[in-house]
């Protein structure tokens, strides 16, 4: 009798043990944000590129408003959970000069990045990881200028890659940053990414007990900005 009882029970703690890591991924996880885009509508530009240009909200569809994030891999077990965090926390502002873009900085409220997960959320702010009450912007800075003649005044739009310091959690690295560029009548949309070492920033990731979960050492910063031209 005893065997039979502790057969069906090593049998259906063997399926939660095999089955758990699945429906975490699934049910609790959940997808993480889309990929951040261009948007797909299209239309010709009706102003010229010189000019400084500062950071707006954006368009009523929340996917095409001004955001920027991380997105990063988690291992648990033997699954990948892909986690990321968005906040509408973005100011900042370029400046092109005869077809040349001579300078552009922009900051993003780290302390405001949220992920469907309160908890992961108090954990990114905290001192270990992003440590947000100390360090509560985050700052993107070109280093040199760069050529945007590339650019098309069609509406399509024209990818590219460039140099430029990012600041993490008070640390400065040189980084490159890959971007879709779209001119789109009177504003311009750019979506960007940079993959990043936690390392190289002193960030530390979280580390459960027991090594369940293993948050993956590069990650990606995210960023979509919309961009409307100041009057001369």
């Amino acid at each position: 009798m005893t065997k039979r009882i502790l057969l069906p029970l090593a049998v259906a703690a063997l399926v939660c043990v095999l089955a758990g890591p699945w429906i975490l991924v699934k049910y609790v996880e959940g997808a993480p944000d889309p990929l951040l885009k261009l948007p797909s509508e299209r239309h010709p530009a009706t102003v010229g590129m010189d000019g400084t240009w500062v950071v707006v909200p954006g368009s009523g569809d929340a996917a095409q408003r001004s955001q920027a994030g991380y997105r990063a891999d988690q291992a648990l077990l033997w699954e990948t959970v892909t986690v990321s965090g968005r906040t509408t926390g973005v100011t900042g502002s370029l400046t092109v000069v005869g077809g040349s873009l001579q300078s552009a900085t922009f900051a993003v409220e780290v302390a405001s990045i949220q992920s469907p997960h309160h908890g992961r959320d108090n954990k990114f702010r905290s001192q270990d990881v992003m440590d947000t009450g100390k360090f509560a912007t985050a700052q993107l800075k070109i280093a040199d200028p760069v050529d945007l003649s590339a650019v098309p005044d069609d509406g399509a739009p024209a990818s590219m890659q460039i140099a430029a310091a990012l600041t993490l959690k008070g640390v400065t690295r040189q980084a490159a940053v890959r971007l879709d560029v779209q001119r789109s009548g009177d504003h311009v949309v750019v979506v960007g990414q940079i993959q990043l070492n936690f390392a190289d920033y002193n960030i530390s990731p979280p580390s459960p007990p027991a090594g369940i979960l293993q948050v993956q050492p590069i990650a990606s910063v995210e960023f979509l900005v919309n961009l409307a031209q100041q009057p001369a």
